[in-house]
């Protein structure tokens, strides 16, 4: 018994010193308007100190040199800074941009944190044309297409 517990308190001790670096980036597709919508969720003082502030116009030029969408015809989309909100300790940024003929075939890159975690890693979920789509970028991986 003695033993078990040391081994979680073993466990936890490692999680607590090591933790994950992740963020998690929502593309969604507005038909009405044919726009994407990029909301990114970040730990707030890893993105700050990435950032290198928290300042939006800060936020907003880090933010668009990591996350970069490509379209159809290899033109990067033209990224909007749309805000920043906090709830506890993370950062919900937003970006925008004209996305003409909906996010199929768009490619996307998402590389924010890369430069700071070896293990970071950047979930990318986008719902457009009724399905769900999830990618998953690791340092050096190149932008992926949206089937």
């Amino acid at each position: 018994m003695l033993r078990d517990l040391a081994m979680v308190l073993g466990v936890t001790a490692t999680l607590v010193l090591h933790p994950l670096h992740t963020t998690l980036t929502q593309l969604e597709y507005r038909a009405a308007d044919e726009t994407v919508r990029v909301t990114v969720r970040a730990f707030a003082d890893d993105f700050t100190a990435a950032a290198g502030g928290a300042a939006d116009s800060v936020a907003a030029r880090y933010l668009r040199s990591m996350v970069t969408l490509t379209g159809r015809d290899d033109r990067r989309l033209p990224l909007a800074w749309c805000g920043v909100r906090q709830t506890g300790d993370l950062l919900w940024l937003c970006l925008q941009a004209p996305a003409p003929g909906g996010l199929a075939g768009i490619r996307i890159e998402a590389r924010q944190l890369f430069e700071r975690y070896s293990d970071q890693i950047n979930i990318v979920q986008a719902n457009y044309a009724g399905r769900d789509v999830s990618l998953l970028f690791v340092r050096g991986d190149a932008a992926r297409a949206l089937p």
